[in-house]
């Protein structure tokens, strides 16, 4: 038995425990999931894309526009090759820098990933989450993260040199990894995301595709604007004004790429909640008080303390002297105890 409502013991096709629908979250179809994931853009689009648009599109843009000013002297009028590829590299600081700028981007993507899909599960739970705390949140976990899609980024790019379809499938089997590494903290996100990717590999290979494609479409679409209005800009105006025409162009695209990667987002989310939720009882409210379950800190698990009670008036305990017997000092007026009876004289 279990106290989430949503929480169905009669399953059909699926696992015993199969979730039976009214979550905002998890789903058991693809229509459920199609529309859980249009309800997580719906609900959260302003938190998320104020997240992305600081933490990826603004760095992203920075990015990009210093690409173009390193690159755009690079002449394709000549025929040889060698000069060309020459006058297209960098030199070895511009290189150094982008490398770091770089990897400082992949830490702010994912911190903000992080951010952003806690603050759609908190939302979609009927919670709320400040800009401060999701950031927060983002950057306290981010750069364990970091590590694991800087691993996931080597694969991808091992197994695309070796025929490209290995490549293709792990970035398949690594697509849930920003959700596995806000939910379940102390999993490894890597592993986490191969294990759910594969627990339904036709169904969850199938809703992949549908993001895929839609990103793909979104981003031709926005590059083909770019590119022709960067060529345009190069044509007509003068080399400075052309520069500062392709850096608006840039934000101007970095804008418009917030709509396919709010829709990402959710469905990454929605994907991971419906494959969890196969399996295991779980919903929106307790996927965010997941995200919200922080470790113990070192004196929650030695338990409440062994020694005496203390009242706020008594103070710290003191040693009795020697020849006292333990116990609280004799108050005013009282005789204290004698530690030798019979030794007195009275005594025998």
């Amino acid at each position: 038995m279990t106290d989430d409502p949503y929480w169905s013991t009669q399953g059909g096709g699926e696992p015993s425990g199969r979730f039976s629908g009214g979550d905002p979250l998890v789903s058991d179809t693809f229509e459920g999931w199609w529309n859980a994931s249009l309800g997580v853009v719906q609900r959260s689009w302003r938190p998320i894309g104020l997240i992305l648009l600081v933490g990826v599109v603004l760095p992203k843009w920075v990015f990009g526009s210093y690409q173009s000013l390193v690159s755009r002297d690079a002449s394709f009028e000549g025929t040889d090759w060698a000069e060309m590829s020459q006058a297209w590299q960098p030199g070895p600081a511009a290189s150094i820098f982008g490398g770091l700028l770089g990897l400082a981007l992949l830490y702010l993507t994912a911190s903000s990933g992080l951010a952003a899909t806690r603050t759609a599960a908190a939302e979609a739970a009927g919670g709320f989450l400040s800009l401060g705390e999701a950031f927060r949140f983002g950057f306290r976990r981010g750069w364990k993260l970091w590590l694991w899609l800087m691993l996931a980024w080597l694969s991808i790019g091992v197994g695309l040199v070796l025929c490209v379809l290995p490549g293709l499938w792990i970035a398949f089997a690594l697509s849930l990894m920003i959700p596995a590494a806000t939910f379940e903290k102390h999993r490894s996100p890597y592993a986490r995301s191969f294990q759910l990717t594969h627990s339904k590999f036709w169904a969850a290979l199938g809703r992949l595709i549908i993001v895929v494609l839609v990103m793909f479409a979104a981003n031709l679409l926005i590059a083909i604007i770019g590119l022709l209005l960067a060529g345009v800009w190069t044509a007509i105006f003068a080399s400075w004004l052309a520069s500062v025409l392709i850096i608006l162009t840039e934000a101007v695209m970095a804008l418009l790429l917030l709509i396919p990667m709010i829709w990402v987002l959710a469905a990454a989310l929605c994907s991971y909640a419906w494959l969890r939720g196969r399996t295991e009882s779980v919903s929106a409210t307790s996927l965010s008080a997941e995200a919200a379950r922080e470790a113990p800190g070192p004196n929650a698990a030695a338990g409440p303390s062994s020694g005496p009670p203390q009242t706020p008036s008594s103070g710290p305990q003191q040693t009795p002297p020697p020849g006292r017997p333990p116990g609280p000092p004799p108050g005013r007026g009282q005789t204290p105890p004698d530690p030798f009876p019979g030794t007195g004289p009275t005594g025998g």
